[in-house]
């Protein structure tokens, strides 16, 4: 069945709260200030789920580790501190997230579906759950194919670096972010600037071991739609309108999810004809995919609306999304993941529960790098 689902006018159809903006966006607040306004909209899991975030951040530490060398992860993630971190939390945050879509889609590797499903059938308590989980995040390494665990972290680094790249030179203009974008296509530019280096290494390495079908989807999906992300970020520096109501947001998610799903796509089932990586096309999984990066972006802009104001159009700074938005679209979010667990045969109240755990500690996760600056 296919989900069709029209982001246009997307802020227009959700409510807008006059006190929530009266009460929040116009007052002072720090970030810290603002992420606490959207921390009661999301449950806090159990303590228990912690077990699993680290074994997450063990197996992608682990990856990042072993294909980006200490010696070399300055230059590919930007020349400050701040933007390395900024980058690497991204890029982290894009790997945990892919390796979830692995485990729950109905199309993952078979190696990691079978335990999965196995466990689904079990009476299980919710201790021998995070047990089994553990066990199963831990052997990771070994259930994915070493090739996808490098196209996977490297593609995510990309992401990260197109971030924090276009953060600096969206303000210089169209010119200037067309370059970025070019540095990923087949022939980049002969001279690269500083800031476009790290971008064009990325892509260089990430495709330096791609399929024939990979190859099609980069040319054909993936370049155009990081194409059109760079000139939506010179658009919203210049707070020029979207007719779409989304401050220009849309390209952005657009770009990241297509970016992973330039690794993950083909183990999720996805491979074949391109078409159906087309926004109409999209399965239950994918649009669940770009509804969790909306959420993710939603509440992005909330935290940094203060920085945004005078500085760039955002949905949240024109008024088209706000608490309510962020409240209405994680229901949805959460409804969706549910039906998606069942349709892929994982039926099991239990393992039900610990998925949306995780997925609720993986957006605290997200605001507490937002409330930090990490993420800023």
């Amino acid at each position: 069945m296919k989900i069709v689902r029209d982001f246009n006018g997307i802020g227009k159809r959700w409510p807008t709260l006059v006190t929530c903006r009266r009460d929040y966006n116009n007052c002072s607040m720090n970030a810290a200030q603002r992420a606490a306004v959207i921390e009661p909209l999301i449950p806090r899991p159990p303590a228990d789920v912690a077990r699993l975030r680290n074994a997450f951040s063990s197996i992608v530490a682990k990856q990042w580790d072993m294909y980006l060398p200490s010696a070399t992860t300055g230059d590919l993630t930007g020349t400050r501190h701040a933007q390395s971190v900024k980058a690497r939390f991204i890029a982290e945050m894009y790997a945990r997230a892919c390796y979830s879509m692995l485990l729950l889609s109905a199309g993952g590797p078979a190696l990691l579906r079978f335990p999965v499903r196995a466990a689904a059938m079990l009476p299980l308590s919710r201790g021998m759950a995070i047990a089994l989980g553990g066990a199963l995040l831990s052997g990771l390494n070994q259930l994915v194919p070493q090739a996808v665990h490098r196209q996977l972290l490297l593609t995510a680094a990309l992401m990260g670096a197109l971030d924090v790249v276009l953060d600096e030179a969206a303000s210089s203009g169209e010119a200037a972010v067309l370059r970025i974008a070019s540095s990923i296509a087949s022939h980049p530019p002969t001279t690269l600037l500083p800031a476009e280096q790290p971008v064009a290494t990325l892509a260089r390495m990430i495709r330096r071991s791609e399929s024939s079908w990979q190859s099609g989807y980069w040319e054909t999906v993936l370049v155009p739609a990081v194409r059109a992300y760079c000139l939506a970020e010179a658009l919203a520096v210049a707070q020029a309108p979207d007719p779409k109501g989304m401050g220009h947001r849309w390209a952005g998610i657009d770009s990241a999810i297509k970016g992973m799903w330039y690794v993950v796509g083909p183990c999720m089932g996805l491979g074949g004809d391109l078409s159906r990586f087309e926004k109409t096309e999209w399965n239950r999984e994918q649009q669940w995919m770009a509804d969790t990066s909306l959420l993710m972006q939603m509440i992005d802009d909330w935290v940094d609306q203060d920085e945004d104001r005078g500085a760039r159009v955002t949905p949240v700074v024109a008024g088209h999304w706000n608490t309510a938005s962020v409240e209405h679209l994680y229901r949805n979010t959460t409804r969706d993941l549910a039906t998606m667990l069942t349709e892929n045969r994982i039926r099991n109240r239990v393992l039900q529960e610990l998925f949306l755990d995780l997925y609720n500690d993986y957006l605290h996760v997200a605001l507490e790098a937002m409330r930090t600056g990490v993420a800023a």
